[in-house]
């Protein structure tokens, strides 16, 4: 015999009212305190999403000087497990098995001007998409090597592995405004002076237009270990101005900054501690 839908209906009612009567409450509201709980839970959770002031302004390449591995961060000090994450495995004994900070070197270091972090989040994105690209997409070169010899499965991992100079072409390619949605391009006024002087400037880059007006790159500034290294790129965009890490001087800090106490910056402070435990002398 089936059950009508009117009668099962009277029949949870019924159940539901011994349920309450037995002591036993099931409700789907939360109460005053639950709610305070959760409203308290998503806040921290919001805040901690949250990136940290000027994170993304600066860009740092490490280099290991004996495989040729690079990979980037947004911080001066390298942590294992961000590191790990942008080594493939190519092969076996071809990936360390741990981070050995005596091999690893600041190779360069990204700064953009203050407040565009979201520009150097953008550009940290684009390098990390160029550089897995090259390790998973081969050409031929990868196969033999300068004498037309066929390289074995160990020394063609070992090859895939130095992505130095990959590394440098991709920075003066995405600087230069290239990639899909990169937010290295800003829009300014055609009539503005700055936008005719970068228009000029960067003419071999043949800047974008649109209905408001023109899209010159952001200004960026490369700091190198070893100024050498930028001729791996064929050329480098206008908008990108080249330092040595040794021209790096120190900048008082402002009377609020320097209320509690003056430091060093963090990765000036991080370059020194890795000379000190080389026996190099600190340079300032």
């Amino acid at each position: 015999m089936a059950l009508r839908p009117n009668s099962i209906t009277a029949q949870l009612a019924k159940l539901s009212l011994s349920i309450r009567r037995g002591g036993i409450r099931l409700s789907s509201t939360d109460t005053k305190e639950e709610k305070q709980i959760k409203q308290e839970k998503h806040r921290k959770e919001i805040e901690a999403s949250r990136f940290p002031p000027h994170h993304g302004e600066k860009i740092w390449i490490f280099n290991h000087f004996l495989d040729g591995f690079t990979v980037y961060s947004h911080s001066p000090v390298m942590k294992a497990n961000k590191v790990f994450r942008q080594i493939p495995f190519n092969g076996k004994k071809l990936r360390p098995s741990k981070l050995r900070k005596d091999y690893w070197r600041p190779m360069a270091m990204i700064q953009f001007p203050e407040g565009s972090g979201e520009v150097g989040r953008s550009v940290f994105q684009r390098l990390r998409e160029c550089k897995t690209l090259h390790e998973l997409s081969w050409s031929d070169d990868m196969f033999y090597d300068k004498d037309g010899k066929p390289l074995s499965k160990h020394e063609r991992g070992k090859k895939i592995n130095d992505q130095k100079a990959n590394t440098i072409a991709d920075m003066a390619a995405v600087l230069g405004g290239k990639g899909k949605g990169n937010k290295i391009w800003k829009s300014v006024s055609q009539d503005s002076p700055a936008a005719l002087t970068d228009a000029e400037a960067s003419s071999e880059e043949s800047p974008k237009k649109d209905e408001e007006g023109t899209d010159e790159l952001v200004k960026a500034e490369v700091w190198w270990m070893n100024d050498q290294d930028r001729n791996y790129a064929n050329k480098w965009p206008a908008n990108v101005t080249h330092h040595l890490f040794n021209e790096a001087m120190l900048e008082k800090l402002s009377p609020e900054e320097n209320a509690e106490e003056q430091t060093a910056p963090a990765e000036l402070v991080a370059e020194q501690e890795l000379q000190k435990e080389q026996g190099e002398k600190p340079t300032v």
